[in-house]
């Protein structure tokens, strides 16, 4: 086994190891910040998806309540301390995602009540 790992790592030269170990790493962070943010927001996307309920009346207006949601978290995001350090990585896709998953947890628990 040892024989196999040298045959296939002596051809690459240190730097380019060692910018694949960095690329692979900045990679692996970005994808657990993205994953941990929908667990890590679950209370405030909650609160704010009964906001847009309350404030926002009417039937068939559910895209902007969506999107009054996903400007409010962009600006909890934005203002929090540890928020700014990850901002740039958190997209409105994946804002819009993480709404729209626990608003069709919320939705499911209602009807099964």
């Amino acid at each position: 086994m040892e024989a196999i790992l040298n045959t296939i790592l002596t051809p690459l030269p240190a730097w380019l190891a060692l910018v694949l170990i960095v690329v692979g790493a900045v990679s692996l962070v970005l994808g657990l910040i993205r994953l941990g943010y929908g667990a890590a927001v679950k209370g405030t996307v909650l609160d704010l998806i009964a906001r847009a309920e309350h404030e926002i009346q009417g039937t068939k207006r559910g895209a902007e309540r969506k999107a009054w949601c996903v400007k409010m978290l962009r600006h909890y995001l934005d203002n929090s301390r540890w928020g700014k350090l990850v901002s740039w990585a958190i997209t409105e896709e994946t804002m819009s995602k993480v709404i729209q998953f626990f608003f069709d947890r919320m939705k499911a628990a209602l009807e099964k009540d």
